[in-house]
């Protein structure tokens, strides 16, 4: 029996060494996280780990995921300081995500080992764009622009990205092109991914500038464009529709709530000190704080939902939203 094959069969044994290999992720992605926003560092210098409060390089010993912040009670050997706990979040969901893309189509299928390598890889990239565009409203180009060759080469290594689980599912848009299955798959699925790309990019560049003006100010980032028209690559055309529905909705959801937090803040503070007309302007400012809200974040949750579920996404769209949308059928 090959690893392969024990990694499928093999429940716990898969989910032990997924999660261990999520954990080593989540501890580059922190580390990516913390030095990509920041002038003069890169992923790859300095090679070691350092303190960033006293800037001691950080031993091996001290660097293993999730442990070493446990034993250390997060603090750094040398000056004592007391690390954020976002670095072992970032371990513990890749850890949490491996596991979960362990339990899905990527496992069963011909090409489960490329299709989990790269699906693995996309959700270390994508959690740490999420964890940028959160904290500083940037979704880094070496991940939206990395991501259309990235995409491409995962489409043509990896077929199940684009046709589905069995290969029977024709992409979005190739057949406007006179493209059919007759056609070497190897076509169908280049085609896709440059179709796909393509057409991201010129539906979010139209909605930038639609609502822009309508607006009076910047509704749309160029990064999420950028990012839209990697998974249109990455996914195909189907894939970023879906991923731009849901992370709309999600945004949606989560802007809301943004701003009637924003506002109890604001009132809040106000109250203690004594202001009066708290609640009009606190909602006046609550709004204009909640509304900056980041559009990576949702993406991304329609991105994984659809990389790791892409059947059931597609059932839910375009079966069970609709018999709920239309009224019942007389008798």
């Amino acid at each position: 029996m090959s690893w392969w094959e024990i990694l499928q069969h093999e429940a716990v044994i898969r989910r032990v060494m997924l999660a261990v290999l999520g954990a080593i992720l989540g501890s580059f992605a922190s580390a990516a996280i913390y030095r990509i926003p920041r002038e003069g560092l890169s992923i790859w210098r300095p090679v070691r780990s350092f303190c960033p409060v006293c800037n001691s390089s950080i031993a091996w010993r001290d660097n293993l995921p999730i442990v070493s912040y446990l034993i250390l009670r997060g603090r750094c050997r040398s000056c004592k300081v007391k690390y954020s706990a976002g670095y072992m979040v970032h371990e513990l969901v890749l850890a949490a995500l491996c596991v979960l893309a362990g339990e899905t189509w990527l496992v069963h299928q011909q090409d489960g080992p490329l299709a989990l390598g790269f699906a693995l890889i996309a959700l270390t990239a994508l959690w740490i764009a999420t964890a940028i565009d959160w904290e500083h409203l940037i979704l880094p180009d070496g991940i939206t622009v990395g991501g259309i060759p990235f995409g491409i080469a995962a489409a043509f290594l990896v077929p199940s990205f684009h046709l589905g689980v069995d290969l029977d599912h024709l992409p979005w848009g190739v057949s406007w092109l006179g493209i059919s299955f007759e056609d070497p798959t190897a076509k169908i699925v280049f085609v896709s991914a440059i179709l796909g790309s393509s057409i991201s990019w010129a539906l979010l560049i139209g909605i930038r500038v639609l609502f822009s003006y309508i607006l009076r100010q910047e509704a749309l980032g160029l990064g999420d464009v950028k990012y839209l028209t990697a998974i249109g690559a990455f996914l195909g055309l189907e894939g970023a529709v879906w991923t731009l529905l849901i992370g709309v909705f999600a945004g949606a959801v989560l802007g809301l709530l943004n701003i009637v937090r924003m506002i109890w803040v604001v009132a809040q503070r106000r109250r203690q000190r004594g202001r009066t007309r708290v609640l009009k302007n606190s909602v006046y400012m609550g709004w204009l704080l909640g509304r900056l809200f980041p559009f990576g974040p949702p993406l991304v949750l329609g991105t994984v939902l659809y990389l790791l579920c892409p059947e059931d996404i597609r059932v839910f769209f375009l079966e069970t939203w609709p018999n709920l949308l239309l009224p019942p059928a007389e008798l």
